[in-house]
């Protein structure tokens, strides 16, 4: 069986979903669509049909499931359109700008009987696949902090969003699924040097329920390209490089490995460092799998829309705390 997909939104990053999107087993690429001539041009070798507006499209070629890479802003408008037809959504991150669109993409879906996932494409990234995998397994033991670091020169096209609701919700959600846990404080400092509108510049801190510290170093004001997450626990550090899929793991020489409870945990020392291979698989492909086969076998969502809201509810968290210096508390 094979469902016939499309893609709404053909700027910069749809150019990409349509290139993946046209190569998924299971799944055949059928229509794209977008108001600029100029991105609709730019994709005619995939032989697709090519749509100025997206309605007409849907109308016309009645796809089963679609792929939103419109401005946040109109993620609510569009999703809803879409859903409202019957067609499943992947949107892109964030789920939405406020938490008031994202339940009504989320109650949208619910009532439409369709699935919504959310493109947080982190969570399909081998080394914090295989993170996640080695702390279930209890490997690290007792999590203490997880630390991002996501640095860039600023990108003259993301004019509608501030670096909060475009990186940091990457990590974020990371954060939460790595931990298992929720966000229960948030603190941040920010800062605007470059953008016209919005904060290119994010220092924030983290608190989970169950005990971990989160740590966010975002910018769009370096101009060395990093991506980075370290997550410390009594059994060491893992390091995991975002965009080379290398994942580092630095033992604590301090523990047994035959090891006890977390009870005897008494502090760090180093240790060996061993660097893990990891088969090398592109986040945006895996991504786009992970929809069709929830789509094809009726499965959940691998980022469900509660997943985009929650990630969405720290980064307001973190936008408020950081115009305000205010602490905030759930």
């Amino acid at each position: 069986m094979s469902i016939r997909s499309c893609v709404i939104g053909l700027g910069s990053m749809g150019k990409n979903h349509v290139r993946v999107a046209s190569e998924i087993p299971g799944s055949t690429l059928v229509a794209g669509s977008d108001p600029s001539e100029k991105n609709r041009a730019a994709l005619g070798r995939y032989g697709i049909e090519l749509f100025e507006d997206y309605r007409v499209m849907l109308d016309k070629v009645k796809p089963d499931i679609a792929t939103l890479a419109v401005p946040t802003e109109l993620h609510k408008e569009v999703a809803c359109d879409v859903m409202a037809r019957g067609i499943h959504v992947m949107v892109e991150k964030p789920i939405a700008k406020t938490l008031a669109e994202a339940d009504a993409m989320i109650e949208t879906a619910a009532r439409y009987k369709v699935k919504l996932m959310v493109g947080h494409l982190e969570r399909f990234n081998p080394a914090v696949q295989e993170i996640r995998r080695r702390v279930l397994e209890g490997e690290l033991g007792r999590i203490f902090q997880l630390h991002a670091r996501r640095l860039s020169p600023f990108p003259a096209r993301i004019q509608d969003v501030g670096v909060i609701l475009d990186l940091a919700t990457h990590d974020i959600d990371a954060m939460h699924f790595i931990t298992g846990s929720k966000v229960v404080r948030a603190f941040a400092e920010v800062a605007q040097k470059a953008h016209k509108s919005c904060e290119d510049m994010l220092s924030g801190l983290l608190r989970f329920e169950s005990g971990e510290i989160g740590v966010l170093d975002v910018t769009w004001l370096s101009p060395w390209k990093l991506r980075e997450l370290s997550v410390v626990g009594e059994g060491g550090m893992y390091v995991a490089d975002y965009l080379s899929q290398d994942l580092r793991w630095y033992k604590n020489g301090a523990v047994n490995y035959t090891w006890e409870p977390a009870t005897h945990f008494s502090g760090a020392v180093e240790g060996d460092m061993i660097k893990t291979y990891i088969p090398k698989k592109e986040p945006l492909r895996v991504e786009h799998e992970a929809f069709v086969k929830c789509v094809l076998e009726n499965t959940a969502a691998a980022v469900t829309g509660e997943d985009g809201r929650a990630a969405l509810s720290v980064a307001l968290d973190l936008m408020q705390a950081g115009r305000e210096s205010s602490l905030i508390t759930h």
